[in-house]
């Protein structure tokens, strides 16, 4: 069972360089194993372009390809693989210049929400690409890239990261559908077995066994949330109230197979081994206005028009130079 990416690290819907938005499936990473990795010889370090005085090489571009071919399933052309990284470079110097940071730990939270979309642990999803023949230092980079930019877009064009009700709701009218709907309230308890970064997978693995067996022994959230906090390193979070509109799809569908007093399946987070807890579910009119679908379109609209705008502008201040 996959997690929705948005709901662990919320990205630019359509953001063509984000790299959440693709899921690495297996099928993706087979294709990309089954090229042979050979050692770049000494002519992969040629300087095939300088951005700003900072060097690009043909294993650089060599590399990105690798990355693009697993998340997109189809090879690039040198020349698209090469552009994205002078656009990566250009991202990359207006965030210096705007002194934001993306930290390791940044990195690594983006790391684990994607494993944890295409059901690995974070240990099984580098090991994966690592398979796959992708640089760990290529991919951080354009991981790194990609959180930059989403900050750089919110400095520099705040006004596109306003999505009001009433622009939902003329969308919705425009379609011809209610702006109203019956949904469901649910009340939830997120149980969380704490993983510490770096543990081995064994110790996950354990942790897994844990949610299982707790999950296997719960009834009622009154009475049996006390059992969780017999077990090691568990965090018992406060209860919250989700209506059904507001979530993705895929946890839609769950949640109404999960009887009241049952908990879902573990799955991975950042902090460890998730099962949540359906204390209660009631009917209630949902206003659209907050529909997550229709807001994060309007906003894909906006942030790709201003996206472009501002990239191409950055492109023409930079100094780039193609050998």
């Amino acid at each position: 069972m996959k997690l929705n990416w948005q709901a662990l690290w919320p990205p630019f819907p359509g953001h063509r360089n984000r790299a959440n938005v693709r899921t690495l499936s297996a099928a993706a990473l087979v294709a990309c194993a089954s090229v042979a990795f050979v050692p770049a010889p000494a002519s992969a370090q040629q300087i095939v372009a300088l951005v700003n005085g900072e060097p690009i090489t043909a294993l650089d571009v060599e590399r990105h390809s690798r990355i693009i071919q697993a998340f997109s399933r189809k090879p690039p052309s040198r020349k698209e693989a090469l552009e994205e990284l002078v656009d990566q470079k250009v991202k990359l110097a207006q965030a210096k210049r705007l002194e934001i940071d993306i930290s390791e730990a940044d990195l690594n939270r983006a790391t684990a929400a994607m494993a944890s979309q295409s059901g690995r642990t974070a240990t099984d999803f580098t090991a994966a690409l690592r398979q796959a023949g992708i640089d760990n230092a290529a991919f951080k980079m354009k991981l790194r890239s990609d959180l930059a930019w989403r900050e750089v877009l919110q400095k520099m064009s705040p006004g596109a990261f306003q999505v009001r009700d009433a622009d939902v709701v003329a969308a919705l009218v425009a379609r011809g559908e209610k702006t109203t709907a019956k949904a469901m309230q649910y009340t939830m308890r997120q149980v969380v077995f704490v993983v510490p970064r770096g543990s081995p997978d064994a110790f996950r693995a354990q942790r897994v066994r844990e949610a299982e067996a707790l999950r296997s022994k719960f009834s009622d959230c009154e009475r049996d949330l006390a059992l969780a906090r017999e077990y090691r390193e568990v965090v018992v979070k406060e209860p919250v109230i989700r209506i059904s509109t507001d979530l993705p799809q895929r946890l839609q569908e769950l949640l109404q197979k999960i009887p009241d007093g049952q908990m879902t399946p573990p799955e991975p987070t950042s902090a460890g081994i998730e099962v949540v807890a359906v204390c209660g579910r009631k009917e209630t009119v949902a206003d659209l206005s907050s529909r997550r679908e229709i807001r994060n379109e309007l906003l894909s609209q906006r942030v790709g028009v201003n996206e472009k705008e501002i990239l191409e502008k950055l492109r023409r201040q930079a100094i780039i130079d193609y050998r």
